[in-house]
């Protein structure tokens, strides 16, 4: 039911490259306090940014798909990479509350671990976050991104969307 699938991508440094010069160049979404395009949900508000599919270059899309599995990727409708840089959150969420009914968290860094979700059973998981590796879990499961502190460098992960 609740899977950390370990290199699930293979080639997270080419793809770092590009998002990397995406945000060069001003492609990122700031979503919270000031932002342009706010972050809230009827569980409240969240703070960070995000890539979104129709901002990123052929050379992103073709080095996200270069190693995701053919059969993952074949249906998936959206491609989103969030940042949380100090100071960022997502707050505790469901994503069935979204429009889609399938999502996978890849993550693209690792670190002090911020992902947090919750069982069937409501017990808490801190979960240790691999660079390469996609959680897999059920759509309705709870979930939230915990404050990202300063001195800490930021997180990137990568969402599969199917809508």
């Amino acid at each position: 039911m609740y899977d950390l699938v370990e290199q699930y991508i293979t080639n997270v440094d080419k793809i770092m490259l590009q998002v990397l010069e995406h945000e060069q160049k001003g492609k990122f979404t700031r979503r919270g306090k000031g932002a342009r395009e706010m972050h809230e949900t009827k569980y409240g508000k969240s703070n960070f940014s995000s890539l979104f599919m129709k901002h990123m270059d052929k050379e992103l899309l073709d080095a996200i798909w270069e190693t995701v599995p053919a059969e993952e990727s074949k249906w998936c409708s959206q491609v989103v990479i969030n940042k949380y840089q100090p100071g960022d959150w997502l707050i505790k969420h469901q994503d069935s509350a979204g429009g889609y009914w399938q999502f996978k968290l890849v993550f693209l860094t690792e670190g002090k671990p911020h992902f947090k979700y919750w069982d069937k059973e409501n017990k808490e998981h801190l979960l240790q976050e691999k660079k390469g590796a996609m959680f897999k879990m059920p759509i309705d499961t709870w979930h939230e991104v915990t404050k990202i502190e300063e001195g800490e460098d930021p997180k990137y992960s990568l969402c599969l969307i199917w809508e």
